[in-house]
């Protein structure tokens, strides 16, 4: 026979188990979204900022655009440019908001220059539009040159080599996370040179 003070003991020990269980969940829960938070902005943005959509062929895109050239090419759209941009992205970046790429929807699209000249771009598209980003690659710049099967740093990507010697690059699989943006990415011809972006 179990003694009341001893089933209340009991009870005791489970409810604190299940208060500890849940404070644990939030921590994690809070951590999770405070590491999305710049994720959780873009995605803001997207939903509630009017914006004008864009269009411009990737063959286009080449080392002699600056700064300067994407107002000329982006006109009544705004431009954010800041130094240093990321490891490898360059020594300026400059972001603009758009609607959408070539009809894509896009959350945005960052440029990112060294010495000046235009060496990579990523065409952020939201996650439930992978396939149509991937359709338009497709229509527009033919069957990939490349695609890699296995993984590298956690992604899978078909490639495109350009006759002027540049790379445009898409995700094969979505992310698990729908926050995570896929990226249609260019590379200048002398970036793909530099890291040879197509192995013979």
């Amino acid at each position: 026979m179990i003694r009341k003070s001893d089933s209340r003991a009991s009870s005791e020990g489970v409810s604190l188990r299940r208060i500890l269980l849940a404070v644990l969940i939030a921590v994690a829960l809070a951590g999770v979204l405070f590491s999305q938070r710049d994720a959780f902005q873009e995605h803001r943005l997207y939903f509630t900022q009017e914006r004008q959509g864009v269009a411009f062929r990737l063959e286009e895109l080449s080392e002699t655009w600056t700064e300067q050239s994407l107002g000329q090419r982006f006109p009544g759209i705004p431009i954010r440019c800041s130094y240093n941009p990321g490891p490898g992205l360059g020594d300026r970046g400059c972001a603009l908001d758009a609607k959408s790429f070539n009809g894509v929807p896009t959350l945005f699209i960052a440029f990112f220059f060294e010495a000046g000249r235009l060496q990579q771009v990523s065409i952020n598209i939201p996650w439930w539009h992978h396939q149509r980003a991937h359709r338009y690659l497709r229509t527009s710049l033919g069957e990939p040159t490349a695609a890699q099967f296995l993984n590298f740093w956690d992604t899978r990507l078909y490639g495109w080599a350009l006759r002027d010697g540049a790379g445009v690059f898409f995700n094969r699989d979505k992310a698990l996370n729908p926050l995570v943006w896929n990226a249609i990415y260019w590379r200048s011809a002398s970036a793909c040179r530099a890291i040879e972006c197509f192995r013979q």
